[in-house]
């Protein structure tokens, strides 16, 4: 059997320089309806001093052939093939946007052992009473037994109704494929308590936005509030901060929390 097409698509952006066992990898882990290339200039900011892997999760990008349940599980099952296969005795710093944050989170408290710091951006706690019912996710698992309109919902309470009408037919038969991983994951935090707050361990630094909703922010501040954990907020930012607001992403957020890594102290 061949590898995974997650395995398949993992990007290294680590060229310049020789592996250093000394420096942590930093895995880029990508949201809900969205793909390894959304972290593009990132990728391209963080590589000038250390190693850095993008992937598409399954169901998305270059994976949306991997098939599955899309539970949190199978997520932390390709991550620790992934690390296994490209970051054996090495540091490693998850960055996780959105989804991507639940996967890290969840990664984190299954394996403490195995990560030296988190970074989480607005990273959804769907499975709690408090979350709203009327969210994005929530409108797509309401429609869940037709995945293909439950990906266009997402789609268009993210980017609106005008910017998606105006995206090439082929975007929008892509994205549409892409639902039966968004409704799989999305009903599976709602299901399921991937991770537990009371557990989280740093060091971590959570993001939020200061023009995204409410609940995407207290999301971030419940976790900040952690021993050795920070929250920090992007003022201008909206949930898209990773692609939308990239310096200030990796200024306030991952170079923070890459010194607290190297000094183990926060500075």
């Amino acid at each position: 059997m061949g590898r995974s097409q997650v395995i398949e698509s993992v990007r290294r952006h680590d060229k310049r320089f020789e592996l250093n066992i000394d420096t942590p990898m930093i895995v880029l882990i990508h949201g809900s309806m969205d793909r390894q290339a959304a972290f593009a200039r990132m990728a391209r900011l963080l590589s000038t001093s250390h190693q850095v892997l993008t992937f598409d999760r399954r169901g998305y990008g270059k994976s949306v052939q991997q098939r599955g349940t899309f539970s949190v599980d199978e997520q932390m099952s390709d991550l620790s093939e992934i690390l296994d296969q490209f970051a054996a005795n090495q540091k490693v710093i998850l960055v996780g946007h959105s989804f991507g944050g639940v996967v890290a989170l969840s990664y984190a408290q299954r394996f403490p052992d195995a990560i030296s710091g988190l970074v989480v951006y607005e990273s959804p706690m769907s499975w709690e009473s408090w979350w709203p019912k009327d969210s994005g996710g929530s409108a797509a698992v309401a429609v869940a037994d037709d995945p293909e309109m439950a990906a266009e919902t997402f789609m268009r309470r993210f980017i609106g109704h005008r910017r998606w009408e105006s995206l090439p037919d082929s975007t929008k038969i892509q994205r549409r494929s892409e639902g039966e991983a968004l409704v799989g994951e999305l009903s599976d935090i709602r299901r399921n308590k991937p991770w537990d707050i009371q557990l989280v361990r740093g060091p971590l630094m959570a993001g939020y936005g200061s023009l995204s909703k409410p609940h995407l922010q207290a999301s971030a501040e419940l976790l900040g509030n952690l021993p050795d954990c920070r929250s920090i907020k992007i003022e201008g930012a909206h949930h898209n901060a990773h692609s939308g607001s990239p310096d200030d992403f990796v200024e306030l957020l991952v170079q923070p929390l890459i010194r607290r890594v190297a000094q183990g102290i926060w500075s």
